[in-house]
């Protein structure tokens, strides 16, 4: 009896070895950093398109690129459809050409070639142009949506110098922050984007909004911490990171450095964009 009990325990032991849970055994994942990636901005390259994926993963059903043309280069861009795509051009000038119209390129500008099928991107030589290409997949629910929007939002090509675009005011911001609506909302489904610029000692106050994910792309210049919770992470100029959803975060900016950041929303769903409602157009005071 003594040997059989001792079998029978040996027996149980790797029973209940074997059935401990795997994630049990592997080493526990920190899914609270806040997650950044930096532009590769020098590079070498034989061919005049150099790309590279940004932040796979971090927003559902959203593609984003870095792309650099180098010049003499013009680049054909097919869009997809199903799929809505915004340009956001960082640094160099070019020509975005979208069938018969042309719009001049410069530093911080956004383009949205919604009612075409294909663009050009021209480069000259000794230029080399650097933009981001967002693709945010369309769901069924804002093909819906879509047929309530102003026809203007959609059939015209909508381009913009951010330094043209309409000012705001928030609570959480000084007044001597300059924010700017770079693309409202109703033209792109559940995205809206904007900028922030300042210059230090200043902040951006403590605030949350779980209705979106959001993510930070830092511009000319831009030397900034950016805290999300109870973590922290020095953010510079071509950097994006994405801020974890829900979490309460600012961003801080030391004396003689500068705040120079792009924000992108991506709302969960349409009701979401009511937080937009908290800025206030600098002519409402």
């Amino acid at each position: 009896m003594p040997v059989l009990i001792k079998r029978l325990s040996i027996l149980l032991t790797i029973v209940i070895f074997n059935c401990t849970p795997i994630a049990e055994v592997l080493p526990p994942q920190d899914s609270s950093e806040i997650p950044k990636q930096a532009l590769t901005m020098n590079f070498n390259s034989q061919s005049p398109v150099f790309s590279e994926t940004l932040m796979p993963g971090e927003i559902a059903d959203t593609d984003i690129e870095h792309i650099a043309i180098i010049g003499p280069y013009s680049h054909l861009d097919s869009l997809t459809p199903g799929f809505d795509d915004i340009f956001i051009f960082l640094k160099g000038t070019g020509n975005l050409i979208a069938e018969d119209t042309s719009f001049a390129i410069v530093p911080e500008s956004i383009g949205l070639p919604l009612s075409v099928p294909t663009v050009t991107l021209e480069v000259s030589e000794g230029n080399t142009l650097h933009y981001v290409h967002i693709q945010k997949k369309l769901s069924a629910q804002d093909q819906i949506d879509l047929k309530r929007y102003p026809t203007e939002n959609r059939h015209t090509i909508y381009f913009r110098s951010f330094e043209e675009c309409t000012a705001y005011t928030e609570k959480i911001k000084s007044p001597n922050t300059v924010s700017r609506t770079v693309l409202p909302k109703d033209h792109i489904p559940r995205v809206a984007q904007g900028t922030v610029v300042t210059m230090g000692p200043d902040a951006v106050g403590a605030h949350e909004h779980p209705m979106l994910d959001q993510l930070f792309l830092g511009l000319g210049q831009n030397d900034v911490t950016v805290f999300a919770d109870d973590k922290s992470i020095a953010f510079k100029e071509f950097e994006i990171l994405h801020i974890p959803i829900g979490a309460s975060h600012w961003v801080t900016v030391d004396e003689g450095k500068i705040m120079n950041y792009q924000w992108m929303d991506f709302f969960l769903t349409k009701k979401g964009e009511e937080w937009l409602k908290t800025h206030k157009q600098t002519e409402d005071y």
